[in-house]
């Protein structure tokens, strides 16, 4: 007992997040420093973000970072929400994200981002 805070108490205590500070943390877990100061992009998926950021942090809640991942554009390109996404590669412009197909009362979570695409590309089949 040290500190009036036991062993295993003290490996478990873990930084409160406060809304102000959401957007720093999410990215400075999202994107990583190099050694020289460069940004070296992981871009880790909804889970591993979460992950990294609960073993450090209380209280940011997963939507969070759902949110914050999907105005990432390099996640976003990933993703090729928009039907012209692939046009990206050839015009070298990031697809747009077609947000008013988004039901912002659900949570947002990669398989529902991904039933979204379906639903869109499915929509566009019967048009054509």
């Amino acid at each position: 007992l040290q500190d009036g805070v036991g062993v295993d108490e003290k490996l478990s205590l873990r930084r409160v997040a406060v809304v102000e500070d959401f957007f720093d943390i999410i990215y400075s877990m999202h994107v990583e420093t190099g050694p020289n100061g460069e940004q070296i992009r992981k871009h880790a998926g909804q889970k591993r973000t979460y992950k990294a950021i609960s073993e450090t942090y209380a209280f940011l809640p997963r939507e969070a970072v759902t949110r914050f991942l999907m105005s990432c554009s390099e996640c976003q390109k990933r993703m090729h929400l928009n039907p012209d996404g692939a046009d990206h590669k050839d015009n070298g412009k990031p697809p747009t994200l077609v947000t008013s197909m988004i039901d912002y009362n659900m949570p947002i979570t990669m398989a529902y981002m991904k039933h979204m695409k379906l639903q869109l590309l499915n929509s566009q089949q019967d048009e054509v």
